[in-house]
């Protein structure tokens, strides 16, 4: 069975398309859909899509990444980019509240570590996830920026796809680093090469295989891209906070 509106081939069980979100009996996806049932089926099927796509380059990501950003179409690809980075600031934030109850929990008799950090409020809250969102949003500045400086033939779907798929490693270290703790210093240091070597490896095969750089461009622009979207984030949450 095929999706009337966008060819997906589908399971027969299947009451929404999980590419598009259209209603299969129904045609048009607006057509007699609830807005939530529209909303619910297309995050499933962007989530469906960001894990097919992690499977790939997380076991090789210099072939995996664009193997699996030729899976998508742009807008779908732009959608698993956003999607890989709300997973990378939910990793962010759960991995800040972990170090924050250890960090009660053994100071908390000595040094009021809520006091000093203070509770944040539903405006400083949200003002985080923005800010979370900030790394994001320069590499994919970075990735077009270095794309155009480097004539890559890419497009702007495969920056947005990169930069995602970047702070993944990321977001891995910081939840693993958490829960592990500063006691197994030695464990964290580890995890923190292979988040750095796997970010530069799918940073690099998004700039040489997705942005369609030269491999003698590919290998300044990857440094480019870290320095200038550090650059960036510091700029911006400095101007922000």
């Amino acid at each position: 069975m095929f999706c009337k509106s966008c060819g997906r081939a589908l399971a027969d069980t299947l009451k929404f398309c999980d590419g598009c979100g259209a209603n299969i009996d129904g045609g048009a996806a607006g057509a007699a859909t609830p807005l939530s049932q529209q909303i619910k089926s297309e995050v499933k099927a962007r989530s469906l899509d960001a894990w097919q796509g992690v499977k790939l380059f997380a076991k090789s990501p210099v072939g995996g990444l664009p193997e699996s950003f030729a899976l998508f179409d742009d807008r779908r690809a732009i959608q698993v980019g956003i999607v890989f980075a709300i997973v990378y600031e939910v990793a962010i934030l759960i991995g800040a509240l972990i170090i924050k109850s250890k960090t009660e929990a053994v100071l908390g008799g000595v040094i009021p570590v809520g006091q000093l950090m203070g509770e944040l409020t539903a405006a400083q809250l949200f003002k985080v996830l923005i800010l979370g969102l900030v790394p994001f949003a320069s590499l994919v500045g970075a990735c077009a920026l270095a794309r155009a400086i480097f004539r890559g033939k890419g497009r702007f779907a495969g920056d947005v796809y990169t930069a995602g798929a970047v702070l993944l490693p990321t977001a891995v270290f910081v939840l693993m680093a958490a829960l592990l703790g500063a006691a197994n210093f030695e464990v964290i240091a580890i995890l923190f090469l292979f988040a750095l070597t796997y970010s530069i490896l799918i940073l690099y095969a998004g700039c040489s295989r997705i942005g369609c750089i030269s491999e003698a461009g590919a290998a300044p622009a990857v440094p480019i891209i870290l320095l200038l979207s550090a650059w960036i984030t510091k700029i911006i949450v400095a101007a922000l906070w």
